[in-house]
């Protein structure tokens, strides 16, 4: 195919009224732009400050917080790449009108659009699984908790793969289309499978958060603490809803063909983009919440010690004899140097 007819080209006709304008279109960059700076800072200062909290306070630093690093990093390429397939600043084409893309643009797309899909899916999982094996060490030694970590985190990672590959294949060039982004067969392979597999992952997302939002609500419920205490906990979980609510948020848009005409989807995408940013990025926040409260030890100390407490009864050994909240609270067998 001729490159000047593919530059030159728009992916779709302009409606009525408008033309086409590759050089300086109308832009709505700015509105996922400005949610990924603030994210970036947020995400790095929270995510070094948590290190620090498990490395020199707690000096209890385990698997979770290796996931939570790996989180770190997923997510703050997940961030480089939608800059990227903006068409600020990254010369992409999301943020503009369809009709303002040339076709050229739109096959470097798709590819994008394939890596975008799969690492969002990764990082997901990767936070989900954190926020599990943070919770086997707050409350490994109650039976029916770890059923319910190890179900939902053998839950997330099935689907995980299973999502992933679906997507590889259904929107890849097979070899018999010989890399070409724009063969029929395989658009039209994956505007049947991948359409419907991204709606089947955005509920997904919503039951699993509630579900991850679950287990330490009920069981906070249960500690014996002073009223004030006990809320002040549960809000550190509730923080969660957040994220919940960005999945959410990100499920009704998709499903709204008003808010997100999939005729102009370089334009009307930028809102399910900034609740998928949302989502991650506020998970991975409050992933390290819980463990940041060691820098500030007041009431969550508390906490710690009514969970060691409650956690040696059903032992059935004495009180302070558990480690579970070993990871929250400061460690003061170094001395200062």
């Amino acid at each position: 195919m001729d490159p000047g007819y593919m530059d030159n080209t728009p992916a779709r006709e302009p409606p009525p009224g408008q033309t086409s304008n590759f050089t300086d279109p109308e832009s709505r960059c700015y509105q996922l732009i400005i949610p990924i700076a603030i994210f970036i800072a947020l995400v790095v200062i929270l995510g070094s400050l948590r290190v620090y909290s498990r490395l020199k306070i707690t000096r209890s630093f385990g698997a979770d917080d290796w996931l939570c690093i790996a989180a770190t990093v997923l997510t703050l390429s997940y961030s480089a790449l939608i800059l990227k397939l903006l068409f600020r600043p990254g010369g992409g084409i999301l943020g503009i009108h369809l009709w303002d893309v040339p076709l050229s643009h739109y096959v470097e797309y798709q590819k994008g659009s394939l890596a975008d899909s799969v690492l969002i899916r990764i990082t997901n999982t990767i936070i989900k699984v954190g926020f599990f094996t943070f919770y086997l060490r707050l409350f490994n030694s109650i039976r029916h908790v770890r059923i319910m970590v190890w179900v939902g985190m053998a839950v997330v990672i099935t689907f995980c793969v299973v999502f992933v590959v679906l997507d590889l294949v259904a929107c890849a060039p097979w070899p018999s289309e010989h890399g070409d982004w724009l063969a029929p067969s395989m658009l039209d392979r994956c505007n049947r499978i991948a359409v419907d597999l991204i709606t089947a992952g955005a509920y997904f997302n919503v039951i699993t958060d509630f579900y991850i939002l679950f287990i330490p609500l009920y069981q906070t419920a249960k500690l014996s603490l002073p009223r004030k205490t006990k809320i002040g906990v549960s809000l550190i979980f509730l923080t969660g809803l957040l994220a919940s609510g960005a999945a959410l948020a990100n499920l009704i848009i998709r499903s709204n063909k008003r808010v997100f005409d999939r005729s102009d989807f370089t334009w009307t995408i930028v809102p399910v983009y900034a609740t998928s940013l949302t989502e991650i990025n506020v998970g991975l926040i409050c992933l390290s919440l819980p463990v940041l409260s060691a820098l500030f030890v007041g009431q969550f100390s508390n906490f710690s010690k009514s969970m060691t407490s409650w956690v040696g009864e059903r032992r059935g050994v004495q009180p302070g004899a558990g480690e579970s909240a070993s990871n929250l609270t400061p460690d003061h067998s170094g001395a200062r140097q």
